[in-house]
């Protein structure tokens, strides 16, 4: 068992591998996800199939984090960590060996894809509910941001890489090559050092005692209830999660109106709206790099507000060029300005949700609570994405923007009467829970 007492030596090296770990990760699933969508593309030619891609990586994260929240409450979460990341490794060769042994039967790429989605949820959440372990609470800002930065550059190296190394290497030797990526992971994770907790304990029973698989939904079932009650009694754990939830909403009309905006009814070009939708990666990674050197916000609810009530505005001023005579280049600028503002605001809000949420949860809930905010967050986005696109064909596009920075200001106005209700609970959680580990 690799379990140490922390100290700052352990912290650095831990945020190391936990950075790497997650990177190398992030790299390889969003790589694989982009390279398969072409391949199928190429192979079919049918949007339809392409689509399905997209399905087959969103899905098992929405339906199965709940349960692998559960799984990380009642079993080691390093097991589940290093377990999560040998699985990949197993999918991606024994993809790489079907594929070299019999083709590519769409099947084989499908389900490959599938199980990859399954691991990478178990990975997600295991590490995100591992945080506390890993480091010193003076550290999870730091932690928090650099893995915000893993996956921002996940994100937008992802696809960059993958077309790349779909234009020169095979799909079955990237199969293999993702393969070993998944394997150097695997062994960072296997190095990090945890706290003793009673997550290094033996694992928990899983089932009722008859071992049978309806005593085990069963079991399942009320851990789920569980942690979800505790989430809802939990004030200031309810407060974030359903600001994240509303806040991931309105952010997913970005993605319906902005392209809209830019290409249809700006008619700037197809590179130049590329170039203004860099500009949020580039103001994520400059804000979580920030964030990972400075000190922890001192008032993290207040951070989180005046993010979100930011955020609205800035999302409103995005329909001004419509309303508002620029110049080709002044809306290109303008946008790319923005989106760059809005980048760094996404993680201003982002981070100090993540520090609070590691910081007030107790260990033995953590899981299931990261689980049901993954599960809240994945589905939200897709289902606000299809709401604002089909708004987009009945009212005109200059309203969009202002409907969603209103709507998103609505939340905030209703999030901070909540959540000012329970100021110190962040405080009273934390000295709760050390008083525990005495």
């Amino acid at each position: 068992m690799n379990i140490d007492v922390p100290n700052k030596r352990n912290d650095n090296r831990n945020i190391f591998l936990f950075f790497t770990g997650k990177l190398i990760t992030m790299l390889g699933s969003s790589m694989y996800t982009f390279i398969i969508g072409l391949y199928i593309l190429k192979l079919t030619g049918s949007g339809g199939n392409f689509a399905l891609t997209i399905i087959c990586g969103m899905l098992p994260r929405i339906l199965l984090s709940p349960f692998a929240g559960v799984i990380a409450d009642r079993m080691s979460r390093r097991k589940l960590l290093i377990g999560s990341d040998a699985a990949s490794t197993i999918v991606m060769l024994l993809a790489f060996s079907t594929v070299s042994f019999a083709g590519l039967p769409l099947i084989t790429v499908y389900a490959s894809l599938i199980l990859l989605s399954v691991c990478s949820t178990f990975y997600s959440v295991s590490l995100s509910s591992s945080v506390m372990m890993l480091v010193e609470e003076d550290n999870v800002q730091r932690a928090s941001s650099l893995g915000q930065i893993s996956s921002s550059i996940g994100s937008i190296l992802g696809p960059i890489l993958g077309g790349i190394l779909y234009a020169y290497v095979s799909l079955e030797m990237f199969m293999l090559f993702n393969g070993l990526a998944f394997l150097i992971s695997t062994l960072m994770g296997w190095s990090l050092k945890f706290k003793p907790s009673a997550s290094s304990s033996p694992d928990y029973d899983m089932n009722t005692g008859d071992g049978s698989s309806k005593g085990f939904l069963k079991s399942f079932q009320r851990s789920f209830i569980e942690g979800f009650h505790y989430a809802k009694r939990n004030h200031l754990i309810w407060g974030m999660i359903k600001l994240a939830f509303w806040i991931n909403f309105f952010i997913s009309a970005l993605n319906v109106f902005l392209p809209y905006i830019i290409v249809e009814s700006l008619k700037l070009s197809s590179k130049q709206y590329g170039t203004i939708d860099a500009m949020l990666a580039a103001g994520m990674l400059l804000m979580s790099a920030l964030l990972s050197i400075r000190k922890q916000l001192g008032d993290p609810i207040k951070s989180l507000l005046q993010g979100t009530t930011t955020l609205s505005i800035l999302i409103i001023s995005m329909s001004l060029p419509l309303l508002i005579t620029f110049t080709s280049l002044g809306s290109f600028v303008f946008y790319m300005i923005l989106m760059l503002i809005v980048g760094i605001i996404i993680i201003y809000i982002n981070i100090p949700i993540q520090v609070t949420l590691q910081k007030t949860i107790e260990e033995e809930y953590r899981g299931r609570v990261f689980g049901i905010l993954d599960t809240m967050a994945s589905a939200i986005a897709p289902l606000g994405m299809v709401l604002f696109g089909l708004t987009l064909d009945w009212i005109p596009s200059f309203y969009i923007p202002i409907i969603s920075g209103l709507g998103l200001l609505l939340v905030t106005l209703i999030g901070a009467h909540e959540l000012r209700k329970v100021p110190s609970q962040t405080t009273v959680a934390s000295s709760q829970q050390a008083s525990s580990s005495q």
